[in-house]
């Protein structure tokens, strides 16, 4: 019967104000509502309280603050899950993939978080359902649906460093019509950590986000709906290039409309059908400053076009069959790519929710994707949900992810004017590799070209068992999670000729075996109604098993600050850049009814990470390679002025940790005030 109540009544539920009272509830674990207890798999739901509770202005500060998820810095903000790289985590604004990554990072300080309902993380492979780039997991911002008869929002919030928000938010519903729109003002004067570099550390910028979501309750329990959303962002700089200054101007642009139909054919059978349409574009250019002549510029764009048609079938009440089909249009165009370019791919999925007996659930998926450029994949999962009693779940699943080429890997045509080296996608390299020959610019040959071929996809397959212990009546809960990641293909660049100019000439490989493993805990407790407390701890390992086996060999050396070599031992090795072996949150928040107080202390502490290669080894082994560890405490504090007025203040980065030269995506103390409207 429970099956039978998620597939009848929340889908339909959430999108009108006939809203049943419900547990927290989740989708994108296993695209059907189920309560966030009764998931299969490790997931975490950020509501849109804590979500304000923040205070955070933009997506990347309030992912920072979750258990488990630390930032990486490179070509924007990314995000890592268990260990892996921004490419390997897949964002989805209500269900559907966003486009637009630079070198794999998509940029976390594009979105807004106005107007979010909640953002949805799950951990792990989750390919059998999502397909490519959802080999780490899967993070889906769900947009707030339209409730109230009518309801406006105004805020508008100052920060240091010249930052400014301005938004509204309104939502109306009539009878079977709703629609809600946000409109969103985002800029920032950048920051300069080192004065005596020419030109700021972080850029200026100007941020603008349009979105629309409409519902219309059709007979026959259906519901269509439509979302749009237009997001716009320049950037200015400066910087110095051969000690001339010169000034760069950065555009980008990105849209989305997503049409979608949802119908309940019989008392069991549910349909879903959606198209999804989305674009990219951006423009670089760069000029001298003191004559405006043209320097560089690049231009891209990238379209995106999914049609998709799921079925929900209750078997009985105790199973739940999802059948789903679809398929892609990807098509990208710039500078650096000689012609447009596009791909084609289809896919179909079954995923099995079964509940034998009342304290167990099995959860079973499979997915197939056919691609015009690689060869077919398929990725299994099968989790299993026990619980033994009343306060306590245990949890354990095993799945397939993997990760196709990007058009990058495939089809890139690159040479940097000012270093002088070239990369080529492995479909071009033979071409350009011959003309760069017939030109006289390559030296020599480092290996055979003929070893550039088709790139296979990346595979990992993925462990993950934990639970979770509810004690004192639920007023304490502690949750843990083991993980074991092992991925083999992985894509890299390697150097395949040096040219005349002493640079090389580089292409991608199949390369690496990398596993990552560790331990994610939290605990939380709520001893009084005002207080809640909670602490997260993650321990992490990663490595490169080519660089071990190397090690164990006795092939791989360091070299101390005084020059002299030595062979590495595995106690050496860092593992993977960027990763912390230590991390932690912290949470509490203050929340007293008689004074109308919301106070919230946020701790982030994470342990020493690899960041760059001193001796030429291509690992993280010396002590100053390594950026050191480090803590960074946040505080809000909000308070309602009657009916109508709030007003918030804090700062992030209370103690003002700085460290130019190893972190310059940190510029200190953020102090900020903001004040909502509500009409």
């Amino acid at each position: 019967m429970k099956l039978l109540l998620l597939l009848l009544l929340p889908q339909v539920a959430i999108d009108t104000t006939r809203a049943v009272p419900l547990p927290p509830v989740v989708i994108t674990a296993t695209r059907s509502m189920r309560a966030v207890s009764d998931v299969p798999v490790p997931v975490q739901l950020v509501p849109a309280e804590a979500i304000r509770r923040s205070g955070a202005a933009r997506l990347s500060d309030v992912l920072a603050e979750q258990p488990g998820l630390l930032l990486f810095e490179d070509h924007g903000t990314g995000l890592m899950i268990q260990g892996f790289e921004p490419d390997y985590t897949l964002l989805l604004l209500d269900g559907e993939p966003v486009i637009g990554r630079t070198a794999g990072t998509l940029d976390l300080k594009r979105f807004t978080v106005q107007g979010l309902d909640r953002i949805e993380i799950v951990r792990g492979p989750t390919s059998s359902l999502y397909g490519s780039e959802a080999l780490a997991g899967v993070v889906n911002l769900i947009r707030h649906r339209p409730e109230a008869p009518m309801a406006t929002t105004l805020h508008a919030r100052m920060e240091r460093f010249g930052t400014y928000q301005l938004g509204a938010t309104s939502e109306l519903r009539r009878n079977r019509l709703g629609a809600t729109l946000l409109l969103d003002h985002y800029r920032t004067e950048g920051y300069d950590l080192a004065p005596e570099v020419f030109g700021p550390t972080a850029p200026a910028l100007r941020d603008y986000t349009a979105d629309t979501y409409l519902t219309w309750d059709l007979p026959r329990s259906a519901l269509l709906s439509v979302a749009a959303r237009y997001h716009q962002q320049q950037q200015q700089s400066t910087f110095a290039i051969d000690n001339a200054p010169h000034a760069e101007t950065y555009r980008q642009k990105n849209w989305s409309l997503h049409p979608r139909l949802q119908q309940q054919l019989t008392s069991r059978l549910r349909l879903d059908a959606s198209l999804y349409l989305t674009g990219y574009e951006t423009h670089t250019r760069i000029t001298r400053q003191h004559d405006e002549a043209l320097y560089y510029q690049d231009r891209f764009s990238q379209a995106y076009r999914k049609l998709e048609v799921r079925l929900q079938q209750l078997l009985t009440n105790h199973q739940l069959l999802t059948l789903g089909s679809g398929a892609v249009q990807e098509a990208l165009e710039g500078d650096r790519y000689v012609n447009r370019v596009s791909a084609r791919s289809g896919f179909l999925f079954a995923q099995h929710e079964w509940t034998p007996h009342p304290w167990l659930e099995v959860v079973s998926g499979l997915r197939f994707d056919a691609h015009s450029d690689y060869a077919s994949r398929i990725s299994p999962r099968l989790a299993v949900l026990v619980r033994p009693a009343a306060s306590y779940r245990l949890r354990a699943s095993i799945g397939s992810g993997f990760k196709a080429p990007d058009f990058r890997q495939r089809y890139l045509v690159f040479t940097n004017a000012a270093a002088g080296y070239s990369v080529f996608g492995v479909t071009r390299f033979r071409e350009e590799l011959a003309r760069l020959q017939d030109e006289g610019q390559i030296a020599q040959l480092l290996m055979d070209p003929d070893q550039v071929a088709t790139l296979r996809p990346e595979s990992s397959v993925a462990l993950n068992i934990g639970g979770e212990a509810l004690w004192l009546g639920g007023t304490l809960t502690l949750s843990l999670n083991l993980f074991h990641n092992e991925v083999r293909d992985l894509i890299d660049t390697q150097p395949v000729a040096q040219k005349t100019n002493q640079a090389f000439v580089y292409s991608y490989f199949n390369l690496a075996r990398i596993y990552t493993r560790g331990l994610e805990a939290t605990l939380t407790a709520r001893p009084v109604s005002a207080l809640a407390l909670s602490l997260s701890y993650q321990y992490l390992e990663t490595a490169d098993r080519d660089v071990l086996e190397a090690i164990d060999a006795g092939r791989l050396y360091g070299r101390t600050a005084s020059g002299r070599d030595y062979r590495l031992r595995r106690s050496d090795y860092g593992g993977l850049f960027g990763r912390s072996r230590h991390s932690g949150t912290l949470q509490l928040r203050w929340q007293p009814t008689s004074l109308g107080l919301t106070v919230a202390l946020r701790g982030v502490w994470r342990s020493r990470y690899g960041y760059r290669d001193v001796d030429g080894n291509g690992v993280p082994n010396r002590t100053d390679e390594y950026v050191p560890g480090y803590s960074l405490w946040h505080l809000t504090v909000g308070r309602r002025l009657g009916r109508h007025l709030e007003l918030q203040g804090g700062a992030f980065n209370l103690f003002d940790l700085r460290r130019p030269a190893l972190m310059p995506f940190q510029p200190g103390r953020r102090w900020f005030v903001t004040l909502t409207v509500h009409v």
